[in-house]
């Protein structure tokens, strides 16, 4: 992935905006729509045909539901999506989209921002993986991270694999599950701890989808609901 922005520590200053903005290519900027703002790209082939695709995950410049804290400051709740370019001869062309990305705030909670601390998106070998981090400032102590992976085949984006990996901030207690959509299989490691070397065990389960999930219709935002998991 090319991260076209740095950020801001989350201890110290996970009230802020998470983006400051660094150069950003000028293809990026020539493909993004007017109104949006580029966050992070990648780019790759992601449809065999030898030339380089692009992924943006780009936010809205003004919110569409403005909402103020109790401190008065506006909540930074402006809506973002993600966006797939196909280069072809006649030049980039949007290949899907999905507005569902959670916002950089939300109201009455202690979630900072879970584009801060992920690896947001990437492109290897014609695949196309999103990484979304759950970091609570007070209220919780479990820290998860989500990641989505993405095939282009049958002209869709399907989704075939999703990890949830967190772990206990105290206890260091780990839970890591890996989602196979093409086999639904679920891998699951049991009895990892990040603070210990402890002995692991691998279990293997089946799980249900009646779903075809892709990146178009998949929802980030309430993505428990969508299969069996």
């Amino acid at each position: 992935m090319q991260k076209i922005t740095h950020k801001i520590n989350i201890f110290l200053f996970g009230s802020l905006p998470v983006f400051c903005f660094a150069q950003i290519p000028d293809i990026y900027k020539q493909i993004t729509p007017v109104g949006w703002t580029v966050l992070s790209g990648a780019q790759g082939d992601l449809n065999k045909d030898s030339k380089n695709d692009i992924a943006l995950i780009l936010e809205k410049n003004q919110t569409d539901h403005p909402v103020l804290k109790d401190d008065g400051t506006a909540l930074h709740n402006n809506q973002r999506k993600l966006a797939v370019f196909f280069k072809t001869a006649q030049g980039y062309k949007l290949a899907a989209e999905n507005r569902t990305l959670p916002p950089a705030e939300q109201p009455n909670t202690c979630l900072l921002d879970p584009l801060s601390e992920s690896e947001g998106i990437t492109i290897h070998k014609g695949i196309l993986s999103l990484e979304l981090s759950y970091f609570m400032a007070c209220g919780g102590w479990e820290w998860p991270r989500h990641t989505y992976i993405f095939r282009w085949q049958n002209q869709q984006f399907a989704l075939i694999g999703f990890d949830y990996y967190s772990f206990h901030r105290a206890s260091g207690e780990e839970t890591n599950k890996s989602y196979n959509f093409s086999t639904k299989k679920r891998k699951e490691i049991l009895g990892a701890n990040m603070f210990e070397n402890t002995q692991t065990q691998t279990k293997w389960t089946d799980f249900k989808s009646t779903a075809n999930l892709t990146l178009q219709n998949i929802n980030f935002d309430d993505f428990y609901t969508q299969f069996n998991y």
